[in-house]
């Protein structure tokens, strides 16, 4: 007579199925034992949490790189931003009133601005 054993890895979640005979697999010794107790119990007594996957040092490394990294893009970010046009009084803030290109893309800016808030009075939307 054929007996068959269904068991699940812990792990993976995946069912193993055995023919096993009865005789053999049924009474194991007490030395063929230990191994499989010891299997259990690093099975069983494990954290129930998910452990780390890089030291702390690993991703102190990283958010470094990244700070650094944003750094450079923000500054870059800035420096093509100075000259995209902007309001007037941006302009008079960051002393670049002199700029006649600037000077005449805000005040394009402006104008576009004041004809759309003409065009969309406040509460406008909500009728």
């Amino acid at each position: 007579m054929k007996l068959t054993q269904i068991t699940q890895n812990p792990m993976t979640g995946q069912l193993d199925i055995r023919q096993i005979q009865p005789n053999t697999t049924m009474f194991p010794s007490a030395t063929s034992t230990l191994p499989q107790r010891q299997q259990i119990s690093n099975t069983v007594f494990r954290p129930h949490w998910n452990l780390p996957t890089m030291s702390l040092s690993e991703l102190a490394e990283r958010e470094r790189a990244e700070a650094i990294q944003r750094g450079e893009a923000q500054k870059i970010a800035e420096e093509q931003a100075k000259f995209q046009p902007r309001r007037y009084e941006q302009l008079v803030r960051d002393g670049m009133e002199d700029d006649e290109k600037l000077v005449e893309a805000s005040a394009k800016l402006d104008r576009d601005w004041d004809d759309w808030k003409e065009a969309n009075p406040r509460g406008s939307g909500n009728k």
